[in-house]
């Protein structure tokens, strides 16, 4: 090995061992967990750690303050002063300069540009953060967290469900389910316990699921918290007792509600071809 390979590996060692010494200071201090080694070169794995620990520095002495504040106090045009065709220019205006001071504002969903307007410039000023400006650290507001939308939550929810019923996920597939009120394909009141049998013995059917689409094609809100999301599904499933594989191929019809906790929660789940 020549000599610079040598200096080279020499303090590779060094600057590792010094960002474990980081690692161990940052978990004792503030409680941070960084699992297993870092695939990191060790000379940006210890900026990272500089960062890391600066961050943790300056969140432990922050103060709180108004969004307002936070992005200087800029004086925006009333939105009552605004003419409707002028509304998305000064939205945008108004979104280029959050992003600008840290503050980027996200809409999941189609929202009229005078309620994004009034959201960004209004109900999002009066909001509390901490005091934090790092270079290249953002805060994160979502318009959809401060007002709900049912469409969205449920066509996310159903999807969800699926996603967890032909991964075989059995539990996460329950706790889909509201905790009151849930129904079985044919309309009958039934609960938890009941639902996990059938969920069961519909996996007990089949060895494997090879392929498995489900298209949101409409959603109809049927009360304030509640909703039918309609999918195209498509799936196939190989037989435990013969290894056949069959195919599946139909509109699945998922009841959904607004959950407690958040989000959507299925109170019935009739899915095209199975029997649940």
């Amino acid at each position: 090995m020549e000599p610079d390979e040598i200096f080279d590996e020499t303090n590779e060692r060094i600057q590792r061992a010094l960002n474990e010494a980081k690692r161990r200071e940052l978990e004792e201090k503030f409680g941070a967990h960084f699992g297993g080694t870092s695939k990191l070169p060790p000379e940006i794995e210890s900026q990272w750690l500089h960062n890391i620990g600066e961050f943790e520095r300056l969140h432990e002495n922050a103060k709180m303050v108004k969004v307002h504040a936070f992005v200087g106090n800029p004086t925006f045009t009333p939105l009552s002063e605004l003419s409707e065709g002028a509304i998305p220019e000064e939205l945008d205006k108004v979104l280029d300069y959050l992003s600008e001071h840290g503050i980027n504002v996200s809409f999941l969903a189609e929202v009229p540009p005078a309620e994004a307007y009034r959201f960004a410039t209004e109900e999002l000023m009066a909001e509390e953060i901490e005091d934090l400006h790092l270079e290249g650290w953002t805060s994160n507001f979502i318009y959809e967290e401060f007002h709900p939308n049912l469409e969205l939550d449920a066509n996310q929810f159903a999807e969800e469900f699926l996603w967890h019923l032909f991964g075989r996920k059995l539990e996460y597939a329950i706790q889909n389910f509201a905790e009151d009120e849930i129904y079985d394909s044919h309309g009958n009141r039934t609960d938890h316990a009941t639902m996990k049998s059938r969920i069961e013995s519909f996996f007990s059917r089949f060895a494997a699921f090879p392929s498995s689409n489900h298209t949101v094609v409409g959603c109809e809100i049927t009360s304030e918290d509640s909703a039918v999301v309609s999918l195209k599904s498509e799936w196939s499933g190989i037989l435990a007792e013969t290894m056949q594989q069959q195919s599946f191929s139909g509109i699945t019809k998922m009841k959904m509600k607004r959950s407690p906790y958040g989000g959507c929660d299925v109170v019935q789940a009739n899915v095209f071809g199975v029997d649940l």
